[in-house]
């Protein structure tokens, strides 16, 4: 049980900080990328620093979940697919296109409810290893 309550405490934590760092130009950027007009008709624009380094933050949360998932059988048909496609979009400066990416990507990942799955792949196989432990 404390192990489960350590996971929480974590996941509220890196939530706080992922909220924290999101920019609201990040927000904006999806606004306008939405407005009317055809988006893949508008060009990509460069992002500040700051933005920058909160697109690479969340390519490398994506690239970590979705490895966790491909390791973990965790959604199987797709994860080894987001996880080299993430892989690939760290290979290059972000710009606003990848900047909604992330967002969709964070978005995907809730949805799925990804991060819940691993924490419980994680807590089944801590309690294999001590039932294990225990039995020797």
């Amino acid at each position: 049980m404390g192990f489960y309550r350590l996971i929480q405490v974590e996941e509220a934590i890196v939530l706080a900080l992922a909220q924290q760092r999101r920019a609201n130009s990040v927000r904006q950027l999806i606004t306008e990328l939405k407005s009317p007009g055809d988006p893949k008709y508008m060009e990509a624009f460069k992002l500040s620093p700051e933005e920058s380094e909160d697109v690479l933050f969340k390519e490398a949360w994506l690239t970590y979940f979705w490895g966790r998932a491909k390791a973990n059988g965790v959604e199987e048909e797709i994860a080894k697919e987001r996880l080299q496609f993430w892989i690939n979009r760290s290979k290059h400066s972000p710009s606003s296109y990848d900047a909604v990416d992330v967002e969709q990507g964070l978005i995907e990942m809730k949805k799925l409810g990804l991060e819940y799955r691993l924490w419980e792949a994680s807590r089944r196989e801590i309690e294999d290893l001590d039932s294990n432990s225990s039995r020797r």
